[in-house]
């Protein structure tokens, strides 16, 4: 009987351990995706919700030249962005809702952000419905320009 007790014991914090392990390091929730621009491949994850959107790429100590994340809104709007947080300089680009890229910030710096003054935010010209963040020069490197279309 006391073997038995100890048996279950063992198993069930087993059991626990692997459980517990899986949420802090997995992450099942996490919608990842192709995208295309031009001929050139980006591996995506996709922030389209409020807590996705609002920690975005915030904390991370890189992303591999191949990597970006995008932002996916419900509606067309001027969205701002700032890099609070960062650790990294980024590239961003502002799509509209055809998926047109209407407005590209190269190689923004995580200095612009600073709790002494107010941060710098960058915003598109024109109202936008998706925004790709990738590493610094990735445009510029893929000859990435406004007026091109991204597929996904």
């Amino acid at each position: 009987m006391k073997k038995n007790l100890i048996t279950l014991i063992v198993v069930s914090v087993v059991a626990l351990l692997i459980l517990l392990f899986s949420l802090v390091f997995s992450n099942r929730n996490e919608k990842v995706a192709i995208l295309k621009i031009n001929n050139t491949q980006i591996n995506i994850e996709v922030a389209d919700n409020d807590l996705k959107r609002e920690k975005g790429l915030s904390g991370r100590v890189e992303i591999a030249k191949d990597e970006g994340m995008l932002f996916v809104f419900e509606r067309e709007d001027y969205y701002g962005f700032w890099m609070k947080d960062m650790n990294f300089p980024i590239d961003i680009a502002w799509l509209d809702k055809n998926k047109k890229i209407v407005h590209i910030e190269n190689s923004v710096s995580p200095e612009t952000y600073s709790k002494k003054i107010p941060p710098k935010v960058f915003k598109p010209n024109s109202p936008s419905l998706y925004v790709l963040e990738t590493q610094a020069n990735f445009f510029k490197n893929h000859n990435i320009n406004i007026g091109d279309f991204v597929e996904f």
